[in-house]
């Protein structure tokens, strides 16, 4: 091309892009250009729609570029997203149905895992005492475990942090629980002497305190609920458990005022309003009252807290009041105490 012509194309206007010449982008042109590279350039322009939009002339330079280089990156396009309406009746059917086996594998696969890690890892202090509470009448009173090794009382934390003192408290605590749904109560209170020693916290308190209750060590039990109650003023687990001991004490008035005071707290709690309902009707009665109607009845409170492990000095402590078992069996188990034993031995 000479450059008079050059000159002459370059004077009808070039495009924005490439600053290739507007005769160009022709038939003509296209047709007999046998430069890939430029082509390419052209098809660009001509999609981009910099000159207006063309969409023969797009399709006719596609196909030159096509004859010229058939594997050209130019020819390539971006596929959408398949739909419905691509696939025939028969396709779409299939494609559902592999979807649903997946969807269904993955649903099990799921439920599997949280099945064995509540087998395997969730321990459910409640619903074991709510076990051995079934039992309970079954065995006599001094029939529990005992265990001539008990650990020593006390734990040395000199020189310990306050994090190490919390974590090895809670440790100990953990080993009562497992104690205490064994039936070895004496064990249990060793395991929660030596975590108190080491990190004072009202669950393991509360928790001795059950474990003395079940021992019927009433003035022991008596000390560990003061104790939580200097600890946290208005604890319902150490306020139940008092009147347990005041009820088998026979101080039926101090037991009356624990559960005057657990339904101020909590006004709908049943087990506090059929007990103090029973206390009342026995001090209302004649003076001269029959030996059964004064000692009253037996009350068993079946609570073990498991920390969360962030328990703090004293009664700031947090203490976990779910359980993580079988809702259904546990109501089950409740069932069948009120029947068998009466309404005292519900598990609060």
């Amino acid at each position: 091309m000479s450059t008079e012509q050059e000159s002459f194309l370059w004077s009808q206007g070039t495009t924005k892009t490439y600053h290739i010449p507007i005769e160009h982008l022709d038939y003509k042109f296209i047709e007999t250009c046998t430069d890939v590279k430029y082509l390419e350039k052209i098809l660009k322009i001509l999609r981009s729609g910099e000159e207006g939009f063309y969409p023969d002339l797009v399709l006719f330079c596609e196909k030159r570029i096509e004859t010229l280089a058939p594997n050209s990156r130019a020819l390539r396009r971006e596929k959408t997203t398949a739909t419905v309406s691509d696939f025939t009746a028969e396709e779409w059917e299939k494609i559902n149905n592999e979807v649903k086996v997946l969807y269904s594998f993955i649903l099990i696969c799921v439920c599997m895992f949280y099945i064995c890690n509540d087998f395997e890892f969730s321990f459910d202090v409640e619903k074991e005492c709510s076990k051995i509470d079934g039992n309970e009448e079954n065995k006599p009173k001094t029939s529990c475990h005992t265990n001539t090794n008990l650990p020593k009382m006390e734990i040395d934390t000199t020189g310990m942090t306050t994090k190490e003192k919390n974590f090895i408290a809670n440790r100990e605590r953990e080993k009562g629980n497992e104690a205490f749904v064994t039936g070895d109560y004496k064990e249990a209170i060793a395991y929660y002497v030596r975590s108190i020693s080491a990190f004072p916290t009202v669950a393991s308190y509360n928790n001795k305190a059950q474990a003395e209750i079940r021992l019927q060590n009433w003035h022991a039990a008596l000390q560990d609920c003061e104790t939580v109650l200097n600890l946290d003023p208005g604890n319902i687990k150490a306020l139940m458990r008092r009147a347990t001991v005041y009820n088998n004490l026979q101080n039926f008035k101090a037991a009356a005022e624990d559960w005057k005071e657990v339904l101020r707290i909590e006004p709908d709690n049943a087990r506090a309003k059929k007990n103090l309902s029973d206390i009342e009707k026995s001090l209302k009665g004649s003076e001269p009252t029959s030996q059964t109607q004064t000692r009253g009845k037996k009350i068993f409170i079946q609570d073990i807290e498991v920390s969360d492990g962030d328990e703090g000095q004293g009664g700031d402590e947090g203490e976990d009041e779910s359980g993580g078992g079988d809702k259904s069996n546990i109501k089950h188990l409740i069932f069948f105490s009120l029947e068998k034993y009466g309404a005292d031995s519900k598990i609060v």
